[in-house]
């Protein structure tokens, strides 16, 4: 590039990412406030929310799958200024959606101790965590919303609105658990209960101000049932075919983090505590460079609709090397702050000693799983390359890190963070794989030259 073409793409850089981050972030800061929060009542209710957390995780990352695929049409419809195929296609991506929200928040409201059970079998634990789970599950339909319309609005440049409303359901959410966790304000001291109405009361709100944003100023995915539902064979066939392997990609990496939560759990629940206070931090820290992905995947997919391989082949480039710089000096930092980190919780001396571990070895990691964010979750991602994407992330997975999980923890019974430790290969693995595809350029295609004339349902 030259440099008037480097001041654009930093200029567009700092108008995508930064918005996107401060979602993310701020997303992340709301876990982090809630197990500070819950911290205080004890090891049984952090390890409580931490469980339930993963059974959340699984059906927002399916939903995030769904998202990033609607994402990547909708910024290469961006490019190639065809505007109005995106509201059909999140007319689409909204019925999937609703189905697979739909038939899970049933099943775990219905069920909540059956999911728990999965992942331990300590029985303070389980009653503790099934009121939680129980209560969130009725958050599962709204943050689809959210999701899905949120990936509209980055695709088309108007990062702000998910960015202001996110910022505005969070500082809601920390009200609320203040409130109704400590019963301050007149509210009852509801505890866990208390902390699950807060999220479900949070997203509902969230949900509401994101659609009624759209809808209030117009923007893309404003449209009336006729124009959501009006999506074509033409249309609907590739696009299924493009989202298919990215939300199996995801359901297979939720589930591959499931079983490692299974596996630290097994190990113990005083394990299991350590692991669950490192994950805000870990989410704080995804969340500050999610910004990165996010407009990588924006960006590059403009390129890529205006048919600009080279363009969108130099961006991809800049971003890899941008944010493993970024995470190389974030990771010396976490490391030289784990042990403060560590001392906000209510934790024993070994539970402190055992999260302090794995929040070094997590920052040696940092920049492996961020050039893995950056090539798998946003790069290749963004020309359609999903089969590739699934068939790496699930090998990776379930060759490698399930087995290896199981052997360290079950088998030779191994510490907390050397299991830890072992099972952060993969990522390494992944990476080597990932950037030998990127180089290669299969991943640059033009996914929305197709045209828009049969109805999907004919």
């Amino acid at each position: 590039m030259n440099k008037l073409e480097k001041k654009q793409f930093y200029n567009q850089l700092l108008k995508l990412a930064v918005p996107i981050s401060l979602q993310s972030l701020v997303m992340a800061v709301l876990y982090l406030v809630d197990q500070l929060m819950v911290g205080q009542l004890g090891g049984v209710a952090i390890a409580s929310v931490g469980m339930a957390s993963k059974i959340y995780s699984v059906i927002s990352v399916v939903l995030a799958g769904l998202a990033t695929g609607l994402a990547i049409y909708a910024a290469q419809y961006w490019g190639s200024k065809d505007r109005k195929s995106i509201t059909p296609l999140l007319g689409l991506s909204l019925g999937i959606g609703l189905i697979l929200s739909g038939s899970f928040t049933i099943f775990v409201f219905f069920n909540p101790r059956l999911c728990l059970s999965i992942f331990t079998t300590d029985k303070e634990v389980l009653e503790n965590g099934y009121i939680f789970l129980k209560i969130v599950a009725l958050s599962y339909i709204p943050t689809m919303l959210t999701m899905l319309y949120s990936a509209v609005l980055r695709s088309s440049g108007h990062v702000k609105y998910p960015m202001i409303v996110s910022i505005a359901a969070v500082g809601m959410n920390i009200i609320l658990n203040y409130a109704l966790i400590f019963g301050h304000w007149g509210f009852p001291a509801l505890g866990l209960a208390g902390a699950a109405y807060a999220t479900l009361i949070s997203r509902i709100v969230e949900s509401a101000l994101i659609v009624g944003a759209i809808y209030r100023g117009k923007l893309p995915g404003a449209g009336g049932i006729k124009e959501l539902s009006s999506f074509s064979k033409a249309l609907c066939i590739p696009f299924l075919r493009t989202i298919a392997p990215i939300v199996l990609t995801e359901l297979v990496w939720v589930l591959g983090e499931a079983c490692y939560s299974v596996i630290y759990s097994r190990m113990g629940t005083a394990e299991m505590t350590a692991m669950t206070v490192t994950f805000p931090l870990q989410g704080l820290t995804i969340g500050l460079l999610a910004g990165l992905s996010g407009a990588a995947g924006i960006m590059v997919g403009h390129k890529l609709g205006e048919n600009n391989n080279a363009g969108a082949f130099q961006y991809a480039r800049f971003f890899v090397r941008i944010g493993v710089g970024i995470s190389l000096l974030l990771g010396v930092l976490i490391a030289v702050l784990a042990p403060l980190y560590v001392s906000a919780f209510n934790l024993t001396v070994e539970e402190r000693r055992m999260a302090t571990s794995v929040i070094c070895f997590f920052a040696l990691f940092l920049w492996i799983k961020v050039g893995n964010m950056m090539i798998a979750g946003g790069i290749l991602q963004s020309g359609g390359d999903s089969k590739f994407v699934f068939i790496m992330e699930a090998s990776t997975t379930w060759l490698l890190g399930v087995p290896l999980g199981l052997l360290l923890s079950w088998g030779w019974k191994q510490p907390l963070p050397w299991v830890y430790f072992f099972l952060s290969l993969e990522e390494a693995v992944r990476l080597v794989i990932g950037y030998v595809r990127f180089r290669r350029g299969k991943w640059l295609k033009q996914l929305t030259h197709q045209g828009t004339e049969a109805d999907c349902s004919a």
